[in-house]
């Protein structure tokens, strides 16, 4: 305990001075006073003014009381246990189908080995904090008990030590750490080496230790698993289409790596396919390399996400078949959509919607077009006959009309009038129509009908025009990566393209929507700009009007010329939004708006069995822009057979950006099976997204982890100026329990600093008002007042 003062000690003595002053002058004060009081009340009266001075003159000067309290802190020893699936390997067993000789796995010999650290240390003096931690650097690090009644086994997905020492070191942050023992078997997933690559291997510079509150840690790296490892057959580099239509030839490829292999690994080998109805692909092939390459081919039957099982032979004296299975998952959709394109004069524009469609793998389009026969397809120059009733027209999925005199003439449209009412899509371009100098020749009534335009007098209004989104449809799917402040289009969008020559003059049918118009050079605002692209519904269909006279004429001109970043043009059409919009509307055409709504964005369907789950979502209305300002959460359900498909899980998704109206949820870990997922909007009543399908497989990248990485291990005890030594090895447990023994474990002394400072705050103000208030009371009460 010690006593210091606030003020200088100069200014001590004047204080003295000052508080005899006050002394003083406040018994001169009541010896004085008239009436005089009596000598008892003199000396009381007295004595409480004169305290208060003093009390006051000791409030100035400021003395402190400061009590100190040491206190001995044990010195920590930290276990750190990697739990990642592949520390459930067990190494020391038979052959494939064998009998286990040594049942342990990585996870039971590192929990032995914690177990004696912690009979060591439990009587060891002086006294040591002994910790327990388990994580895969990925996943919150979490602490344990060795005395837990249930210590679940582990399950991590992907490892990576960095993280987990780091995590270590966080978590012990501000206690008296003096070493850290780390037990692995030194597997890492690519993705986690990778992620380290700025800091060294391990979090921190060569050479420098792991820096805690009582200064540097020491640093122990213990290897678990089979060091060498047995000839062991794996699945890697496997390749395969996320999506396929039916019909389609998929082929599924993939290498065979004998790991491990000394010697022969035998003649052959033996890799299928297996779907629902069991074999679909079979191969045999001869083993002469290390590493085989193979490929499998097949049709998929049906449509909707399939899951396929690839199976390789096991070799005769191999350990873990978990390496010979793999588990993948197709989207097989249904055929392409199918467009026929309908001509009666080829020209330019007949070209590039060719162009277009070709571009765009969801999309089978038939051209017809003139000839001395008659109609004939092109591809094949059979002859096309207009069909006769609604059936016909409904064999494809929309309908491009671009010139419909000339051959086209004859045909009647009745049909399609009803298969458009029907659900089918209908495109109409002037075209070739378009030659008169006047104006195009006018349709035949039934095609005039679905038109989403009123054209009183089919005649040209003169260009130049420039083709112009209008800003309320800025974010309609057909204009998708068309806005001028688009990243594709870098600043340029259709207004970096020449002006169209003509168009047709219009009138706009009640209920349609104008996307584009055509915009003058010397606009000055009065009167409404003709519509250019113009679209409808029409009962269960869908109409698009293109009013320019060549289409052609926005989609000849590339400006990936002068688009900042030439990564962004090629065929693609990023560099041409003529390209692009002839693209967009044959996808509308074909399938409408399936885009908009509730819809997954870039989603992965198949998952590892151990592994998180990212699922990202955006929510769109029915003019394609983002919805931001209302709730998205999703549903999951198990819908394997024998599976209580009725159990609903709900997971709020989060906005990434609320701008753009995409959310993101991180689904936990889930066991292997067929799940479905549904996304659910805020509304009254909820507004739903389609349901789809999401797989679990059982193969995980921690079964294939059957070799203990020592070279990393040493590595990672290297950078942190550890030792490291390997379990399993004769005399390495006693070795590191020596070398922990030999260590000072002596605490760290924590001072603890308590300060009593009385003349401040209200207990020393309170004080004061009491001893004034008795003087008051007794001066009132003798009529000194």
């Amino acid at each position: 305990m010690g006593v210091h003062w606030s003020t200088p000690a100069w200014m001590l003595p004047l204080l003295l001075i000052v508080a005899a002053g006050a002394v003083f002058w406040t018994l001169r004060a009541y010896d004085r006073t008239i009436p005089r009081p009596s000598s008892r009340l003199r000396r009381i009266l007295g004595s409480l003014r004169s305290i208060v001075f003093i009390l006051l003159v000791v409030a100035i000067a400021g003395p402190v009381v400061s009590l100190l309290r040491s206190d001995q802190v044990p010195a920590g020893l930290v276990v750190v246990i990697e739990d990642s699936g592949s520390m459930a390997i067990r190494d020391n067993h038979g052959p494939a189908g064998g009998v286990s000789t040594d049942p342990g796995s990585r996870w039971d010999g590192a929990l032995d080995l914690a177990a004696e650290l912690d009979s060591v240390f439990s009587r060891h003096e002086p006294p040591v904090e002994l910790v327990f931690l388990r994580g895969n650097g990925l996943d919150p690090i979490r602490e344990f008990r060795l005395d837990d009644p249930v210590i679940p086994p582990p399950t991590g997905h992907g490892t990576d030590l960095a993280g987990l020492l780091r995590h270590a070191r966080d978590r012990m942050a501000g206690r008296s750490v003096r070493t850290m023992v780390l037990i692995s078997d030194g597997q890492e997933t690519r993705a986690s080496i990778a992620g380290n690559r700025h800091a060294g291997t391990d979090g921190f510079p060569d050479g420098e230790t792991i820096q805690g509150a009582a200064g540097a840690i020491g640093l122990g790296v213990v290897g678990v698993g089979d060091p060498q490892g047995t000839a062991d057959r794996v699945i890697k580099d496997l390749r395969y289409p996320d999506t396929a239509y039916e019909g389609d030839e998929v082929l599924v490829e993939f290498s065979i790596d004998h790991r491990f292999a000394t010697g022969s690994v035998g003649s052959s080998l033996v890799a299928r396919l297996l779907g629902e109805e069991g074999v679909i692909a079979e191969t045999t092939l001869p083993v002469t390399d290390r590493v085989v390459p193979v490929s499998l081919g097949f049709k998929p039957e049906g449509n909707g996400l399939k899951v396929y099982r690839l199976e390789v032979s096991a070799l005769d004296n191999e350990r873990y078949l978990d390496n010979n299975r793999a588990s993948l998952a197709i989207d097989v959709r249904k055929e392409r959509s199918r467009l026929l394109l309908l001509t009666g004069s080829p020209g330019w524009d007949v070209r590039f919607l060719a162009q277009a469609a070709e571009s765009e793998e969801r999309i089978q389009l038939e051209v017809v077009f003139p000839s001395a026969a008659g109609l004939v397809f092109a591809d094949s120059l059979v002859t096309w006959v207009a069909p006769k009733d609604a059936a016909g027209w409904s064999g494809w999925d929309g309908v491009i009309i671009s010139d419909w005199s000339g051959a086209l003439a004859g045909v009647g449209w009745e049909p399609l009038l009803t298969a458009v009412e029907g659900g089918l899509g209908l495109l109409v371009i002037p075209g070739g129509a378009s030659a008169g100098p006047q104006g195009p020749s006018a349709p035949a009534s039934p095609l005039a009908s679905l038109l989403p335009v009123r054209i009183p007098g089919w005649r040209w209004s003169g260009g130049p025009l420039f083709a112009s989104v209008v800003s309320s449809q800025a974010g309609h799917p057909i204009l998708e990566g068309l806005r001028e402040s688009g990243p594709m289009m870098q600043g340029k969008g259709l207004k970096g393209l020449p002006p169209l020559e003509r168009m047709v003059e219009t009138g706009i049918r009640p209920g349609a929507t104008v996307l584009l118009t055509g915009r003058r050079r010397d606009h000055d605002g009065i009167g409404a700009d003709p519509a250019l692209l113009v679209i409808d519904g029409v009962g269960e269909g869908r109409v698009a009007w293109f009013g320019g006279r060549n289409a052609w004429e926005l989609a000849f001109w590339d400006l990936s010329h002068v688009n900042s970043n030439p990564a962004n043009a090629g065929s693609s059409g990023s560099g041409s939004p003529g390209r692009r919009l002839l693209r967009n509307l044959l996808v509308w055409t074909s399938a409408g708006e399936e885009n908009s709504g509730l819809v997954f964005t870039g989603r992965q369907t198949v998952f590892q069995e151990g592994e998180r789950i990212k699922l990202a979502a955006q929510w769109r209305d029915m003019r394609g822009r983002p919805v931001a300002d209302r709730k998205l959460s999703l549903q999951l359900r198990h819908t394997d057979v024998g599976s209580d498909s009725s159990r609903v899980r709900t997971f709020a998704l989060s906005r990434r950006n609320g701008a753009s109206g995409f959310a993101e949820v991180v689904l936990p870990p889930l066991p292997p099976g067929r799940y479905s997922v549904q996304l659910i909007g805020e509304g009254e009543p909820p507004v739903t997204g389609r349901v789809e399908s999401l797989v679990v497989s059982g193969h995980s990248i921690e079964s294939t982890q059957v070799r203990m990485d020592r070279r990393r291990l040493v590595q990672v005890a290297a950078r942190g100026n550890g030792e490291f030594f390997m379990a399993g090895s004769v005399g390495a447990e006693t070795q590191l329990i020596d070398g922990l023994l030999a260590q000072s474990w002596n605490g760290q002394v924590v001072a603890h600093r308590n300060r009593l400072d009385f003349w401040s705050g209200w207990p020393f103000l309170g004080l004061v008002v009491l001893l004034l208030g008795m003087e008051w009371f007794l001066r009132r009460r003798n009529g000194l007042l």
